[in-house]
């Protein structure tokens, strides 16, 4: 898909990156609190209205989101605890720009209805994909896929950001996908479960 070759096309980038990361003293946990920092501004600017400038530095905070796993690969300093730090400063990142967003149009733009709910509902969604995948795993199943992993729903949020008229569209698409990508990975486990529930006898 393509969020994959873009990832794929950054991570490239991102390792050639790596020696001046490496000179500068940058270590992964570093970039990805950096990058968390960096999402946690462009949610300021998001709730004061500034959504172009808002969406540019989310766009940023995901290139650092993708750099701090480059540079734990290149310097073999791939770690549990990273892994760990990464995926709950993720969610932290991805509510952050929800909450902006809810902010913006109760505070900014009020009189709105419709867009409050389709961020509460895109949010639960968001969290719901990762909460399901993280709980499988847990428990020895595989859960990838589905149609809006977190690439995908970076990406169509900067995208709504960039151009605010086609913002609800987005958020709609948010809405119902996140949503259904969860019960897509549900649905994976239950598949799996069956080949390996015990046998009557």
């Amino acid at each position: 898909m393509f969020t994959a070759r873009f990832q794929e096309w950054v991570r490239a980038g991102a390792r050639r990156l790596v020696p001046a990361l490496r000179l500068l003293g940058f270590t992964p946990n570093t970039l990805t609190l950096v990058g968390l920092a960096i999402c946690a501004a462009s949610a300021v600017l998001v709730a004061l209205g500034h959504l172009i400038p808002g969406g540019i530095l989310l766009l940023l905070a995901s290139a650092f989101d993708i750099l701090d796993g480059a540079v734990a690969r290149v310097t073999g300093k791939v770690y549990r605890y990273g892994a760990f730090l990464d995926s709950t400063t993720d969610r932290y990142a991805e509510s952050f720009t929800y909450i902006a967003l809810l902010w913006y149009f109760i505070i900014q733009q009020p009189g709105h209805t419709i867009e409050p709910m389709l961020v509460i509902v895109a949010l639960t969604g968001s969290l719901l994909v990762s909460y399901v995948r993280a709980r499988a795993q847990s428990l020895g199943f595989v859960c990838d896929g589905g149609v809006f992993a977190r690439p995908e729903r970076v990406v169509l949020t900067v995208v709504g950001l960039l151009v605010p008229p086609i913002l609800f569209g987005c958020l709609v698409a948010l809405a119902v996908f996140t949503n259904i990508t969860a019960v897509q990975r549900i649905w994976f486990v239950w598949r799996q479960s069956l080949k390996t529930a015990p046998a009557d006898t």
